[in-house]
């Protein structure tokens, strides 16, 4: 997926081991960075989203791989039951996905009175995240400090550049 710590060394020319826990730390970090600013999660994640009475479409990531089912909360609040699919509709041919219901349950205002369950699983990342993910572990490793003896002056991240074109636009 992303790059390993080799591949991180040899991308810095570092080619020996006593910064290698201080690198394991930046390849985190970068990853924790695309991953925030991505909007996306790498790996396998199980997810719910709630949407209620009078919103009978919900949005869904499009990194969504899987639906498990539509499930309405009990009148007494206390758990989810699941839905006759039947009742809803998915629609994966866009992006963001959607579910539709076509017959709404429940009355009154209630908030999260259905649930979704769906599941995510980026395994794989474009060569371009990649690229980026190492630009940024150079631009951690090269500049330790906020603020350096010369004048400061912000660094252009191309890797942000490289990045927007995976991120996730939310709204």
């Amino acid at each position: 997926m992303l790059p390993n710590l080799a591949t991180v060394k040899t991308h810095l020319r570092v080619d020996y081991d006593d910064d290698d826990s201080y690198i394991t730390g930046i390849r985190l970090a970068a990853r924790d960075y695309i991953e925030d600013y991505c909007d996306v999660k790498f790996g396998s994640f199980s997810h719910q989203a709630f949407w209620d009475y009078a919103y009978p479409v919900v949005l869904v990531p499009a990194i969504a791989t899987s639906f498990s089912n539509v499930e309405l909360r009990k009148k007494d609040g206390s758990s989810y039951t699941a839905v006759d699919s039947t009742k809803y509709e998915v629609d994966d041919n866009i992006s963001p996905m959607r579910v539709h219901m076509k017959q709404m349950e429940g009355a009154g205002p209630e908030l999260n009175l259905y649930r979704l369950s769906y599941t995510t699983n980026i395994t794989g990342v474009p060569e371009y995240v990649k690229q980026a993910f190492l630009m940024i572990c150079g631009h951690f490793y090269e500049n330790r400090q906020d603020v350096g003896n010369d004048r400061v002056y912000e660094v252009p991240m191309t890797s942000r550049h490289l990045l927007n074109r995976y991120r996730e636009m939310t709204f």
